[in-house]
């Protein structure tokens, strides 16, 4: 049986794929969910969300959650299904994954769903999602990964919220992609000294896009004649103000995510050190997702009292210089031991460095020396981590 609707849920995969942004009746790019990802500045916001959200460890104290969440079905790895939920969340706001238990309760499988095909009923005196894989599911038997929302149980999606913003970084890149497409030629004007009848004009602009045009024209010398010459109505990208316009658009999908703009190829206006952007990003952005995730888990799969945190030393370290430095001071002042400054740079320990140091200014009674008998300068070394 599980196969079978597995093999429903592949069937109707391709209805969300990627789908190439269309325009609309006044010639605008139509941004969606379904083809924000075209746009490279989204792509990099919402792929380092998924896939760091998906890559760092977690903790928890229910074996039922870590089996589950590290082999979630047996078509997808743990690291894939946490992509792939959190990617679905930040285009179109919700993802969803039918909870499978067997009959005493025990978690079986998380299976993703189609987005578009679930719906959620709150008419009832209880809500619950309605899905056309699996008929009325009730609201424990859902995996819901939800972003913002103003009632709380649905989340509204970015793309749309934001759409605006989005669409004019789309159109920006249509008026490049067109202007590239002249090989990056200025505007230009044919002026003619006497009088053209509508036919000539029109045959001496043909004549010169015919020649000219495109990138496989480029270089090619302009011939005038009958005392015509060429003006100049606009020039560069960067006279015509896209480049400025595309660094601000940038910025807004950095705002509308939370990623720093350094992190999505920005560098005029870096600032700060990779370890304080590296904490802004985990501070502002992604800790908020982490918060999802885990609410989410201790609600729907993991049983009472349980624990859940994610690790996100991996995201946040800073070089190797200062973490030397603040081991140092750690070790000199008796907050940890040698050996324990040695576990954070994942060194093994060595013998007789289990004691913590205490200097001798920070003693009692006229002066102190290390905790332990020896106060041999070998024993009393702070730096022989």
């Amino acid at each position: 049986m599980l196969r079978n609707l597995f093999q429903r849920w592949i069937g109707h995969y391709p209805t969300y794929g990627i789908m190439l942004p269309s325009t609309d009746r006044g010639g605008m790019p139509s941004v969606t969910p379904l083809n924000a990802l075209y746009y490279t500045p989204v792509y990099r916001a919402c792929s380092l969300i998924a896939q760091d959200t998906a890559r760092v460890s977690f903790d928890t104290s229910d074996a039922g959650v870590t089996s589950i969440l590290d082999a979630p079905n047996r078509y997808m790895s743990g690291y894939e299904f946490r992509r792939a939920m959190m990617l679905q969340a930040c285009l179109f706001g919700n993802a969803f994954a039918l909870i499978n238990r067997t009959r005493g309760g025990d978690l079986l499988e998380l299976m993703p769903l189609d987005i578009e095909s679930v719906s959620l009923d709150v008419t009832g005196p209880e809500p619950y999602y309605r899905t056309r894989q699996y008929g009325d599911v009730q609201m424990r038997d859902m995996f819901h990964l939800r972003a913002i929302g103003l009632d709380g149980l649905w989340g509204e999606s970015p793309v749309r919220l934001c759409k605006t913003s989005l669409t004019i970084m789309a159109a920006q890149e249509q008026a490049q992609l067109e202007v590239m497409r002249n090989a990056g030629n200025p505007k230009l004007a044919i002026v003619h000294p006497g009088p053209l009848s509508a036919g000539a004009r029109q045959s001496i602009a043909e004549k010169f896009q015919s020649d000219h045009g495109g990138a496989e024209n480029a270089g090619k010398p302009l011939v005038l004649a009958e005392g015509m010459k060429v003006e100049r109505i606009s020039s560069t990208l960067e006279d015509s103000g896209i480049s400025a316009a595309r660094q601000y658009s940038i910025a807004d999908v950095s705002r509308i995510y939370g990623v720093p703009v350094t992190y999505l190829g920005e560098t005029t206006n870096a600032y700060g050190s990779m370890e304080w952007l590296s904490r802004m990003y985990v501070d502002a952005c992604l800790a908020h997702w982490f918060a999802a995730f885990r609410a989410e888990t201790l609600s729907k799969l993991a049983t009472v009292a349980a624990s859940f945190e994610f690790d996100t030393d991996a995201l946040v370290k800073p070089s190797l210089a200062e973490q030397f430095a603040a081991l140092r001071t750690g070790v000199e002042s008796g907050v940890i031991t040698r050996n324990e400054a040695r576990a954070k740079l994942d060194y093994p320990p060595l013998p007789g460095l289990d004691e913590p140091i205490v200097a001798k200014n920070m003693g009692t009674g006229g002066g102190a020396s290390n905790l332990g008998s020896d106060t041999s300068a070998e024993a009393g070394t702070p730096n022989d981590f």
